[in-house]
């Protein structure tokens, strides 16, 4: 930079020219802005920036005399130049592809890391002579003589790394001219010639040493594509295309498409829309009302609904057709705000669909009812898992997933709980003398027995031949006490009626209470387990606590009590 600033300069016409077509470029770029509907508006937006940087440091390297600031100027050129064939070539894939959406910021910033890397590596050329040779110098001993460049490996490799873009371009426009017909076909066929410009002139700078003013031509190639790119736009008419190919489109629809103005009048109709309604023609400017078939039922439907954009169902009355109908507004933008033209109506013949959609909600319906059904047997299932089957109490299985909630529940809102284990006296004997049917009846009327007496939130468990469990939630040791000391009462001063001939059956009880006697519920069962063989112990046909100081794993006191005749 130092170099320039002793460095004398002239404006010559190379300079005017090439400062010229910069106002071109720029022009161009500000009419590119002013279009909506421009697939690729961003990156051709950028790819005139990128022109415009590279075109204007050609300009400088032109204007001024010293070789060393020609030699600044070109490098400070390099990020136009790696730059115009990336987004050249961005522009071409989604102008081919007709994709409107703007470029991510990210994917600008990973587009521009290359060409900012390369900018860094050219400017540092002084330091390591990679970009430019030594050899780089005037071709003349005239003032102002342009240089010719020497060119280093990353010359190269940034040109290997322009040129796959290059041909990627190349390759998109060539695809899409091929996979064209008509029109389009010639439309991208001058894409392609367009696109080859700025490779014949690179490939004529960099192999033949071809110039413009003994200057690098590619940055003018590149403002000619996209002149020449833009009068094909204008030219052949590209955005007055877009309303013939929407009418092409509207014809090809199998639909039935009106479009309305603001004052309800039809002004456009498809084929599918004519047939369905049995018109030829004479229709232009026909009331929607008064549109045969289902102009009254559309008029009806819009009136109630008021949306700009919407999907209304529609049924109509001269048919057993159903509808679906969509409504949009066509609107123009304008200083002021949008405009209302009018509206479109898509109907789409959707009886099909609904007759399915019906059947669907009968197989629906019969599918939950079946499935409330196998619910049901489930539930069935599940209690008869866990349910005894000749009581109809839990069995074992339900235990440990009752115990550990009424557990969590007294820790929650510290409330007692007690337990009680249930043996019947002098069991065995009984089923001994008088059979095991009698011995059923007097499980099943003492399981009644035990439900008879038990509280909505209390449960009993059948988990031997004659043994009972009850938890009591709630219940300290008194209020648990009293109760089994009736309920024993009650069964001894009662006959069990049974197939064999009423029966005197007496229980004896166990009592444990958490958390006195042990947390869990294996502690807890032992420590009932314990008083119930001192109930036993001391004459049966009671209720015990557990004794102070008890030996729960006494062998003897267990097979006492597993062995006991009842």
């Amino acid at each position: 930079m130092q170099a320039c600033m002793a460095s004398g300069w002239s404006f010559s016409a190379p300079v005017l020219v090439t400062l010229l077509v910069c106002l071109g470029v720029i022009l161009l770029a500000h009419w590119v802005t002013r279009q909506r509907d421009f697939p690729g508006r961003d990156s051709f937006i950028l790819l005139h920036l990128a022109s415009l940087w590279w075109m204007g440091a050609a300009a400088l390297e032109m204007s001024f005399f010293a070789a060393d600031c020609k030699m600044f100027w070109a490098s400070m050129a390099w990020p136009g130049i790696v730059a115009t064939p990336t987004f050249w070539a961005v522009f071409l894939w989604q102008y081919v592809n007709s994709m409107r959406a703007p470029l991510a910021r990210s994917s600008i910033l990973g587009l521009s890391l290359v060409p900012l890397l390369v900018w860094g590596l050219a400017l540092s050329n002084p330091w390591h002579g990679l970009f430019y040779g030594a050899g780089s110098a005037p071709v003349d001993a005239s003032l102002g003589a342009p240089v010719r460049y020497e060119h280093g490996p990353l010359f190269y490799a940034t040109a290997v790394y322009v040129y796959l873009f290059m041909a990627f371009c190349m390759g998109v426009v060539t695809r899409a001219a091929a996979l064209s017909q008509g029109l389009h076909r010639r439309h991208y066929l001058a894409f392609v010639l367009v696109t080859a410009v700025p490779w014949v002139a690179n490939i004529g700078y960099v192999g033949f040493g071809w110039t413009l003013f003994g200057f690098d031509p590619t940055p003018f190639s590149f403002a000619f594509t996209l002149i020449a790119f833009s009068w094909l736009i204008v030219g052949v008419r590209l955005f007055d295309l877009l309303p013939v190919a929407r009418h092409l489109l509207l014809e090809a629809l199998l639909d039935p498409v009106l479009v309305i103005d603001p004052r309800g009048r039809v002004i456009e109709a498809n084929p599918a829309a004519l047939k369905l309604a049995g018109l030829q023609s004479g229709w232009q400017g026909t009331e929607l009302g008064q549109w045969p078939v289902f102009g009254a039922d559309l008029q009806q439907l819009l009136q109630e609904h008021n949306g700009p954009e919407q999907d209304l169902p529609l049924t109509l009355t001269s048919a057993a057709r159903y509808y679906e109908v969509r409504v949009r507004a066509i609107q123009r933008a304008t200083r002021h705000g949008p405009t209302l033209l009018g509206h479109m109506l898509y109907i789409r013949d959707v009886t099909q669909r609904h007759l399915s959609e019906l059947k669907l909600a009968e197989a629906l319906a019969l599918s939950e009812e079946r499935l409330r059904t196998i619910s049901s047997l489930h539930e069935q299932l599940r209690e008869q898992a866990l349910c005894d089957p000749l009581t109809g109490l839990y069995n074992r299985r339900y235990l440990d997933e009752f115990f550990e909630r009424e557990l969590a529940r007294a820790q929650r809102e510290n409330l007692p709980l007690a337990l009680a284990l249930i043996d019947l006296d002098h069991f065995k004997r009984l089923n001994d003398e008088c059979g095991h049917l009698v011995g059923d009846d007097v499980l099943k009327a003492v399981a009644q027995h035990l439900l008879d007496n038990l509280r909505s939130t209390d449960a009993v468990f059948r988990i031997g031949g004659e043994e009972f469990l009850l938890i009591l939630p709630g219940a300290d040791p008194r209020e648990a006490s009293e109760r089994l000391q009736s309920i024993c009462a009650q069964l001894a001063t009662r006959d069990v009626a049974t197939r064999g001939g009423d029966q005197r059956v007496t229980l004896s009880a166990g009592l444990a209470h958490w958390p006195e006697q042990g947390q869990a519920l294996d502690e807890l069962l032992q420590a009932a387990d314990a008083a119930l063989y001192q109930a036993k112990r001391d004459g049966r046909n009671r209720v015990c606590g557990q004794l102070p100081g008890a030996d729960l794993s006494h062998p003897s006191r267990q097979a006492a009590l597993r062995g006991d005749s009842g």
